[in-house]
């Protein structure tokens, strides 16, 4: 009786641990595992003890009008710097605040009694992929309720039909998740951190994610600190693509506008190995070329020009992203120099 209690036993924590690597909705929401990134996702990464720190909330005073009768909407089409475990509602002086990620679309309606302000955000390494056509995600027409086409072949009905599911029956990251839910405990931890340690100290090698300064006393992205990947800061941009991000740019808050919004505003937030160790490679400069070149027609957000002046104030130590100061600079920005000066326009 006790063998097979044990037997079955097993085989439910088996199945168990299966579905949840296979399924991320489980994964994410059953809170029975550690969290991945609650020692920051460069740290999950590296496993490098001195780049080991907790992530925690900020809880900051963030300077705004604090106007319960503000006549602002606020709408953000951003990435993780401006997801909600980040940055929620209650970081801005607005009436209404939606945000939506580059991944997603949304319908909305606008308020024509409000000040419907919109915010295209985006982390430098990205801002490529965003800017290289008009941006779509909002739409502001009456939504299609039958979207089915009839004149669809069978076998495009077969192949649409296959693009929708295949990402429930084959999700992306099943031998990570579950690696990560058995490997992720404190006890484990102190494994990986000891082989990190050593692979650094006896071979000079670390994880090909991760990538670090020159001093060895930061940590970055791979993404963001090669030279030979895309989405460096130090990969080659010419001119031309400058032109072309600078003209979607445009021509998505033209649209914008049209629509309704009564202003859009371009937000890129600087890669953390732009600001601290620009001298890795030769820096391509994404953000100023854009920002300064003389056919931008759209306000821009500017955080790089801060950031760069104390490097080490702004970013976390264990991630890729800001810290609390970092996060509060740009919603000051928001809140003082955009919210409030529309406002008053009303």
């Amino acid at each position: 009786m006790l063998k097979s209690a044990l037997k079955y036993t097993v085989l439910l924590l088996a199945i168990f641990l299966w579905l949840q690597a296979y399924f991320p909705v489980i994964y994410f929401n059953s809170k029975l595992f550690p969290d991945d990134y609650r020692f920051g996702d460069l740290y999950r990464l590296s496993y490098l003890p001195q780049f080991k720190e907790s992530t925690t909330a900020c809880y900051e005073e963030v300077k705004s009008l604090k106007n319960d009768t503000s006549n602002v909407n606020l709408y953000i089409i951003g990435d993780s710097f401006a997801e909600e475990a980040r940055v929620n509602k209650t970081d801005f002086n607005a009436s209404k605040y939606l945000y939506t990620h580059w991944a997603n679309d949304a319908y909305i309606q606008l308020d024509g009694t409000k000040r419907n302000i919109l915010i295209l955000e985006s982390v430098e390494r990205a801002a490529k992929e965003h800017l290289s056509e008009d941006v779509d995600n909002f739409s502001i027409e009456k939504p299609v309720i039958n979207t089915e086409n009839p004149n669809l072949t069978f076998r495009k009905k077969i192949v649409q039909g296959w693009e929708k599911i295949s990402p429930v029956l084959f999700p992306p990251g099943t031998e990570e998740r579950l690696e990560h839910t058995l490997f992720n405990y404190d006890f484990f931890l102190w494994f990986r951190e000891l082989k990190a340690k050593m692979n650094l100290i006896l071979f000079d090698r670390i994880e090909p994610k991760v990538i670090l300064s020159k001093d060895k006393k930061h940590l970055y992205y791979m993404e963001e600190a090669d030279s030979t990947h895309g989405r460096s800061a130090f990969f080659p941009v010419t001119d031309a693509l400058i032109d072309t991000f600078v003209t979607h740019a445009n021509r998505s808050r033209e649209k914008y506008l049209k629509a309704g919004f009564d202003e859009v505003y371009l937000s890129i937030i600087p890669n953390k190995v732009s600001v601290q160790s620009p001298d890795l490679g030769k820096y391509n400069h994404l953000i100023e070329r854009i920002q300064t070149h003389p056919a931008l027609e759209v306000p821009i957000i500017d955080t790089y020009d801060i950031f760069k002046k104390t490097p080490e104030k702004y970013y976390l130590k264990s991630d890729t992203h800001w810290n609390c100061t970092g996060r509060n600079v740009w919603l000051n920005i928001i809140n003082q120099q955009i919210i409030a000066k529309n406002s008053q326009k009303k």
